[in-house]
């Protein structure tokens, strides 16, 4: 990827301060990026080098700058980890874990994170996991950059009614450790909601 082209089309994707750094990494690992629509089931993912063909990483198009730059890091590092170790690592493992936070903690103290997130990537890269939707509080905090930001159940007072994605409708009640108690209003079982759940408050 020339730096040319490539911070033409990654101007869309990635703070301006930190595109040509990610396009030398992923021309120094030979590594091809692929921009993905959105995929429920993972946010980028890292193939290695197979017949010929280059290394492939790819990202979801439809991620906030902040949330794409920490997931292009994530694969960045995929592919640098098989490069160094290939099979003698584990996907998320320590080698991995260890390439992945000194690579995005070049990002740190550079203004290119808005400052209220900066402590959250922090926190993050000296405790990274498999991926950034593990991490509740720094998901959140990425999920309020979106365009159109999402409610969380966190967000909702005590006795709110609202409504998941699935249109099953309950009532928030009190926190039990990491997840709130909820009551579905059709059948009144209680159920144990994550706090990082999207939600749409209803006004009954």
């Amino acid at each position: 990827m020339s730096k040319k082209s490539g911070s033409e089309i990654l101007k869309k994707y990635l703070p301006d301060a930190a595109i040509v750094t990610c396009i030398d990494w992923m021309n120094e690992y030979r590594l091809q990026l692929t921009i993905k629509k959105s995929r429920a089931t993972k946010l980028g993912d890292f193939r290695p080098a197979h017949r010929g063909k280059p290394a492939k990483i790819s990202v979801n198009g439809d991620l906030n700058k902040y949330a794409f730059l920490l997931t292009l890091v994530h694969e960045i590092a995929h592919g640098i980890c098989w490069d160094k170790y290939q099979q003698k690592a584990l996907p998320h493992g320590k080698e991995w874990k260890q390439i992945y936070s000194n690579y995005l903690s070049q990002f740190i103290g550079k203004g290119i994170f808005p400052e209220e997130l900066e402590p959250i990537i922090i926190l993050h890269i000296n405790s990274p996991k498999a991926a950034s939707c593990s991490d509740g509080t720094l998901l959140k905090a990425l999920k309020s950059y979106d365009e159109n930001p999402v409610i969380h159940l966190d967000d909702l007072e005590e006795d709110t009614v609202f409504q998941l994605s699935t249109g099953r409708v309950f009532q928030k009640k009190e926190l039990k450790r990491k997840r709130y108690i909820c009551i579905e209003l059709s059948t009144k079982k209680r159920y144990l909601i994550n706090g990082i759940a999207e939600v749409l408050p209803l006004k009954i």
